[in-house]
């Protein structure tokens, strides 16, 4: 068995083969996706339909063949039926691509596809340490806030398929995209100081500098961030909560901060999760996630 894992991104698309026993072929690509804003149009499908068949022209090299694709993608996606039902404006034209049943047409080869934050949750929750009956919420911390829900083992996709979109929950009047994510504390950062352009990577220099406005902003954004997760513990009662996103290479300051802040604002620390943890898997996440996805749906 040899699996396609294909992770489809606003900036760029990640390819690799995945064999029986889980383990990448060694033959990882990365393209940018090919998205033209002018025109308001994104040439992903073909992208996508093409590598499939590089895929099968590199296996059949090695007298192997090609089981299936499996895709993760930005987008709320309707894992059914196969296709984006909805997507924002970094990838004008993409709702209603039937990656599906454009590649079954093609190929003859079976598909599936996730949401990308989906994907990742289900990648680490393969490959993590959890039991099979767990309850797990993974959050991505990054332009915005991203979220999905394994429960007992499954992943919880809601009725029209926007389970885990954290990131619009209202919080003290505003979204919490909007005060705990990575572009929240860039702003908030340069509210203070008046620099301009600021990333996570100044923000955490300036921080183990003892920069004071610096300081101030993690605080806010950690502050934040614990209010943000408040309603979904309440609600879920999981046995751990996962934190990914390029800003959580810092999990050895943040993850401190935010427990701290939970602990002094939840109604009782047994409503606490077991566990508030680092991803472990990092951009791999996604594809490893939809590798196992699409073993579940065989």
């Amino acid at each position: 068995m040899h699996i396609l894992a294909i992770d489809i991104g606003g900036t760029t698309i990640k390819t690799d083969i995945y064999n029986q026993d889980g383990h990448s072929m060694d033959c990882f690509g990365e393209i940018p996706t090919p998205i033209n804003m002018d025109e308001g149009s994104n040439q992903i499908l073909e992208t996508v339909l093409e590598l499939v068949g590089d895929s099968i022209a590199f296996l059949s090299n090695q007298n192997k063949t090609l089981t299936g694709i499996a895709i993760s993608s930005a987008g709320v996606v309707d894992p059914i039926q196969g296709k984006i039902i909805y997507a924002g404006y970094t990838i004008p034209g993409y709702i209603g691509t039937d990656f599906k049943a454009a590649i079954e047409a093609a190929y003859h080869l079976p598909c599936t596809i996730l949401n990308d934050v989906n994907a990742a949750a289900y990648g680490e929750f393969q490959k993590g340490d959890f039991s099979a009956d767990s309850t797990v919420a993974c959050l991505t911390i990054g332009t915005g806030i991203g979220g999905a829900v394994i429960v007992n083992g499954a992943l919880h996709h809601g009725h029209h398929f926007s389970a885990g979109e954290v990131g619009y929950l209202p919080i003290n009047g505003q979204r919490f995209q909007d005060i705990a994510s990575t572009t929240a504390m860039c702003k908030y950062y340069e509210s203070l100081t008046g620099k301009e352009e600021v990333n996570g990577k100044i923000i955490f220099e300036a921080y183990q500098a003892n920069d004071h406005a610096a300081i101030e902003t993690i605080e806010w954004f950690t502050k934040n961030f614990a209010e943000g997760l408040l309603p979904i513990i309440y609600l879920l009662n999981p046995d751990s909560i996962i934190l990914g996103g390029g800003i959580m290479h810092q999990h050895v300051i943040l993850l401190p901060m935010i427990e701290k802040q939970l602990q002094s604002v939840i109604e009782n620390e047994s409503f606490l999760p077991k566990e508030i943890m680092p991803a472990q898997f990092g951009n791999e996440a996604g594809r490893l996630g939809a590798y196992y996805y699409f073993l579940s749906q065989q």
